[in-house]
């Protein structure tokens, strides 16, 4: 702000439309060496992108981890149930 916009107490500009304020706290774990604010903000965000990636791919039917299946157990369910519509297209047949 200007020396003339404090003198007549006006508001400062709004901030430019993609600027994030980031808290002291998080600030002081994302500074790491000689590295930049900036960059530091940028490796951790790429990090959190990649992240969600890996899960997404992962988590493609959106199941919890309680309810998804095995891989291998996918063959073995196939087949229980195919045995057991054969098993009662024979016993209507039969009867």
């Amino acid at each position: 702000m200007s020396w003339l916009g404090r003198l007549f107490n006006s508001t400062p500009p709004p901030p430019p439309p993609h600027t994030v304020v980031i808290p002291d706290d998080i600030v002081g774990q994302l500074v790491g060496g000689d590295e930049p604010l900036q960059a530091s903000v940028e490796e951790a965000l790429r990090s959190f992108i990649e992240i969600r990636r890996r899960t997404a791919e992962h988590d493609a039917e959106g199941l919890p981890f309680w309810l998804r299946r095995e891989a291998g157990q996918k063959g073995e369910i196939d087949e229980s149930l195919r045995d057991r519509v054969t098993q009662r297209h024979a016993a209507e047949n039969d009867s």
